[in-house]
């Protein structure tokens, strides 16, 4: 049985968690479970009374075409070791997909902790959309000039990071969790249990960037064009976040598209049935109309793919060959914190 936990049953699935997330350290579990647990759901798949998987639902907030939209993070996807390979994740993505398809949610994401789960990922019609960059090597990075100031935030300069922040990171990406307050004040308070820091680089008292450390990782650096030489992050790429499209309707209209002739595409999803089929796309006045084509124009097909491909293309990770641009490359900005 598919069922979300009331908030005083959330402690029962503490022990699933540390059974399958044996790298998170006690503290961080102890916060977790103390401090944010309460603001998410928790959907288990539960049997002769028995919870075997969970699955943590975290609301965001982020930023789409320039629009405010609540979307989720799926998180901590789990099973006991003695009832994986059963079936019963499978059962919960299948719900919790079309739940939120239902609830009109344009796309949810997740973090794969391995190659292996980012296959079991891709059979629910997710793909990844983003690369973590890796460190560039310490040897190579340089100081800050006289000019330049960098030190640790404090709570008193959220506020105005907060603002940077957005105004940075919606002039180089199209989708970006909302970065308000709030977000910094719950980033702050995980990253300080993880034993990490805030970094800002202030310039004639204005906050020109900032750099968020994790465990000597980089976790998220933002800087402004006056300071990019000062970045810890070099060439080399890792796939990390994947999403899939939930609204392919909502979707299109949402994010912007450049003047294309009209189109046919046939797109297969493997949950939600109302995304199957072939569709005829039309562009007016900056968004896209899609219709279900009729029998005469089944044949007109000019590209057939899958939902995640889709997805992929669509935040401007890998591009589908003479499918018309939506977002700019690389325009996917999301982490993974609760």
């Amino acid at each position: 049985m598919i069922r979300l936990l009331e908030n005083h049953e959330k402690v029962k699935i503490r022990s699933l968690y540390e059974h399958c997330f044996r790298d998170d350290t006690k503290e961080y579990i102890d916060y977790y479970f103390d401090n944010r647990i309460r603001e998410n759901e928790v959907v288990v798949n539960e049997q002769e009374g028995e919870i075997v998987s969970a699955m943590h639902l975290i609301p965001k907030v982020v930023i789409a075409g320039n629009v405010k939209t609540n979307i989720t993070y799926i998180y901590a996807v789990g099973t006991w070791k003695k009832y994986r390979n059963q079936g019963y994740v499978k059962e919960i993505f299948e719900e919790i997909i079309k739940s939120m398809h239902q609830n009109m949610d344009i796309f949810t994401y997740l973090i794969p902790s391995s190659e292996e789960n980012a296959e079991i990922y891709r059979k629910f019609g997710f793909e990844y959309v983003m690369d973590k960059r890796e460190m560039e090597d310490p040897k190579h990075r340089k100081k800050p000039s006289h000019s330049v100031i960098r030190r640790k935030a404090e709570n008193s300069d959220l506020v105005k990071l907060s603002i940077f922040a957005q105004q940075a990171v919606n002039s180089i990406y199209s989708i970006s969790l909302s970065k308000d307050l709030e977000y910094f004040r719950k980033l702050k308070e995980v990253v300080e249990i993880e034993g990490g820091s805030i970094d800002i680089f202030v310039k004639n008292k204005v906050i020109v960037g900032y750099r968020i450390i994790i465990d000597d990782e980089v976790f998220e650096e933002v800087l402004d064009n006056s300071v990019q030489n000062l970045s810890w992050l070099g060439n080399g790429r890792t796939p990390y976040a994947m999403a899939r499209i939930l609204n392919i309707r909502k979707t299109l209209r949402q994010l912007s598209f450049k003047d294309f002739k009209e189109r046919y595409i046939k797109i297969a999803d493997p949950v939600i049935e109302e995304n199957n089929g072939c569709f005829k796309m039309k562009y007016h006045h900056g968004s896209v109309k899609l219709e279900k084509c009729n029998e005469k124009e089944i044949d007109k097909v000019d590209f057939d793919v899958t939902i995640g491909e889709l997805g992929a293309h669509i935040f401007g990770y890998k591009s589908i060959p003479g499918f018309p641009p939506v977002c700019r490359q690389d325009s996917f900005f999301i982490n993974d914190y609760v």
